[in-house]
């Protein structure tokens, strides 16, 4: 996403730039996803294959692979001035994004009737909605663009990032309530094609499970494992909370779809972005 933007916004940029800019945000978001695994707890096929140790120094290796991908640029002719700025936005991504996990793990020991849709929202900007605005103002950035179009890209990273988090939520629910379980068994037990996350399991207060409760459903307060868990009072509420969720997903979609034209307005989208952001 940062090579294309960056390649949207200057097609003449250097190849070797915006990789070494590409690389250190990729490398940044693959820590945080490893980091994310570990402190969910989820039993992903890297934690299963090389455990939790190895995990957690791959994260912080990768952290530091991507801030000297970021110094390796001033090579392909940044100023030092450009080059403290690009660290200094990855860093302050970085702290955002982590915030917004803080949060996230915070929130599992409240009752999910006591959480607001705003709070959900707030928290899936500080996560996904960052990491997209990330992507994107480090292209802005390195491809040189003027203050508004870095604004309008960052806002459509925002919405788009969101309208992402939205639906992943809404799909792990739905997935969970059609009898498919978000755990997967210990190691040595019998072996699962289940999904390997356990946000449900842990609590999670993600928007779906927010608005079920806040709807006056009487959900339990440990959040059903299986689609089997609920009544049926509990299971009208969630089928309710979950499209209710992946419309707010579509609307946020909608919103990423209006930055894209008023980006378009100064030139026409590369097709091969328009397809990555899923906005063809």
């Amino acid at each position: 996403m940062t090579w294309l933007v960056a390649e949207q916004i200057r097609p003449s940029i250097d190849t070797l730039l915006v990789s070494s800019i590409a690389v250190a945000v990729e490398c940044v978001v693959c820590a945080i996803d490893l980091l994310d695994d570990i402190e969910d707890e989820d039993q992903t096929p890297v934690v299963r294959e090389i455990g939790s140790a190895r995990v957690v120094n791959t994260a912080a290796a990768l952290l530091l692979l991507g801030q000297k991908c970021i110094i390796a640029s001033a090579q392909f002719g940044l100023l030092p001035a450009q080059v403290l700025n690009l660290l200094d936005t990855l860093q302050d991504a970085t702290l955002i994004v982590t915030t917004g996990q803080h949060r996230d793990i915070l929130v599992e020991e409240r009752q999910a009737s006591e959480m607001t849709r705003e709070e959900c929202m707030d928290i899936a900007a500080q996560k996904a909605g960052a990491l997209f605005v990330l992507a994107c103002q480090m292209a802005t950035l390195c491809a040189g663009a003027d203050k508004e179009l870095a604004k309008l890209f960052c806002e459509l990273g925002s919405v788009l990032g969101i309208a992402h988090q939205l639906d992943n939520d809404s799909h792990d629910l739905y997935h969970l309530l059609q009898g498919k379980s978000s755990i997967v068994l210990p190691l040595g037990e019998e072996a699962s094609t289940r999904s390997v996350k356990t946000d449900l399991s842990r609590r999670k207060k993600t928007l779906p499970i927010v608005l079920a409760a806040r709807s006056g459903a009487s959900l339990t307060e440990m959040v059903p494992v299986t689609g089997e868990d609920c009544d049926e009072e509990e299971r009208q509420a969630l089928h309710e909370a979950i499209l209710t969720t992946w419309g707010i997903s579509l609307l946020y979609r909608e919103r990423a779809r209006d930055f894209l034209q008023r980006i378009e307005i100064r030139r026409p989208v590369l097709p091969a972005l328009r397809l990555l952001l899923g906005l063809t």
